[in-house]
């Protein structure tokens, strides 16, 4: 027989198998995530107590008395304006985002161990905004298209209650990368002398990389002083991710490879996203609860990202032969970026259905001005988010809404140092060097978020 537990736990696992293919994001993302921890600002590390515990705190899900299940969607979108000043120094047309903005869902579903354990499995993904611009634009040697990647992290989490005041947790993790990313790069051979930025010479190329196997794992605790204050914290473990991809490329239009072919498409590619740690302290007056947190994501380990071709060459070039496509780096030297959350929730009038919540955070950026680019356009930011949570029998009902904005920055012109890649120079051959990251960068980002809850 066929319970209406069973079908809801059997939904809730169709539902996870699905999401990966409809989780966009990837790569640099906002510090906060979920519709409810969104709306307290990304406080929801000591406060951490339903199924969202399961990518914040895990330690949070030993609040959960019974079987459960979350979903929530939120849509994330961000505007993205670079006005470039090019090679010589000069000015170049606006470039801006073209992407329409990503819908981000989270599922999670959790059901008790015994007396004191709580077992749960979640599928989210992180709130980032992936940008589309011109394929001739400005920007072109930096970026033309993220927006089509995807990513997912799947993860089993076990929280323990021990005594009445400790919770402790851990989560199992796999996140699952499928990344498509354009750029023009330059074809530029070392018989030749070209222009630092001549379109006759531009190659439009494209990765696809797929990696459903990048394990990780987070960490959490939450300790109760008394009955109205709780500290907790927790520990996101890196990932590596490395995946076997595929590279389309497209010839430059100069006549210098007329007659020319490519042989081979397999690319590899290789990058790192950074552990993290969380801690807060959340304090429960009344019918009001507020936390304060802070967050410290360890960027500096991101230092690069590195395409390298295999077996893929250019034949039949009149009077040259074979061009062997290289590995291509793109430097990236992060900093650690550093986030203030501050949140609070409560119900206006007891024993009524409506919670409010209002949150705030600043974070700090991780590219540094020498390597910011349109791949990742970051910085300093501040957040403000406003919710509201309904319970309607045995539903709970979230909303959000919040706008982030960062701060104008600028690389000034001859500092930048993201260079214009080309895969077929001679190492040996006198450099050519291009650096295509100058100009000011502006970005701001709009969340706005569903969530249901309730016991099953």
């Amino acid at each position: 027989m066929v319970t209406p537990r069973l079908r809801a736990t059997l939904g809730l696992a169709l539902l996870a198998t699905l999401a990966p293919t409809l989780a966009h994001a990837g790569g640099m993302y906002l510090p906060t995530r979920g519709v409810r921890p969104t709306a307290r600002g990304g406080a929801f590390v000591a406060g951490a107590d339903d199924l969202s515990a399961t990518w914040w705190n895990p330690a949070g899900l030993g609040h959960v008395r019974g079987a459960a299940g979350l979903v929530d969607l939120a849509f994330v979108g961000q505007a993205i304006t670079y006005d470039r000043v090019d090679s010589g120094g000069n000015p170049q047309p606006t470039a801006e985002n073209q992407a329409p903005g990503l819908p981000i869902p989270s599922l999670a579903y959790a059901r008790p161990l015994g007396e004191r354990a709580v077992l749960a499995v979640g599928v989210w993904a992180p709130y980032a905004g992936l940008a589309r611009f011109a394929e001739d634009g400005a920007q072109r040697y930096s970026s033309v298209d993220l927006s089509r990647s995807l990513i997912a992290t799947v993860g089993v989490g076990v929280a323990l209650r021990v005594g009445e005041r400790l919770r402790l947790g851990v989560t199992i993790q796999d996140h699952v990368i499928a990344l498509e990313t354009a750029i023009m790069l330059s074809g530029c051979p070392s018989q030749t002398t070209c222009a630092p930025e001549d379109p006759d010479f531009d190659s439009f190329n494209r990765v696809d990389q797929n990696s459903y196997f990048n394990p990780s794992g987070s960490l959490g605790a939450q300790l109760d002083l008394g009955r109205t204050a709780t500290v907790g914290a927790a520990v996101q473990l890196p990932v590596w991710v490395r995946g076997q991809g595929t590279l389309h490329s497209r010839l430059p239009p100069s006549g210098f490879f007329d007659g020319a072919s490519i042989e081979g498409d397999r690319a590899d590619v290789a990058f790192e996203l950074p552990p993290s740690l969380r801690a807060g302290v959340e304090l429960r007056p009344g019918r009001w609860r507020g936390e304060l947190a802070g967050t410290v994501e360890l960027w500096s380990m991101h230092d690069e990202m590195t395409i390298e071709p295999r077996d893929v060459r250019i034949v039949d070039v009149p009077g040259v032969g074979t061009y062997e496509l290289g590995p291509m780096v793109v430097p990236r030297n992060f900093r650690d970026a550093y986030a203030v959350h501050l949140g609070v929730e409560g119900r206006p009038a007891a024993g009524r259905p409506l919670t409010v919540r209002a949150g705030y955070l600043f974070e700090t950026g991780a590219p540094p001005d020498a390597y910011l680019s349109v791949l990742t356009v970051d910085g300093q930011k501040h957040l403000a988010a406003l919710g509201l949570g309904y319970t309607a029998g045995a539903w709970t009902v979230d909303v959000l809404l919040a706008y982030a904005k960062m701060s104008e920055r600028t690389v000034a012109p001859g500092t930048g140092r993201a260079p214009q890649l080309n895969p077929i120079r001679d190492p040996s051959a006198e450099p050519l060097t291009v650096h295509v990251n100058d100009g000011a960068y502006r970005s701001s980002w709009l969340v706005l978020g569903l969530g249901l809850a309730r016991p099953l």
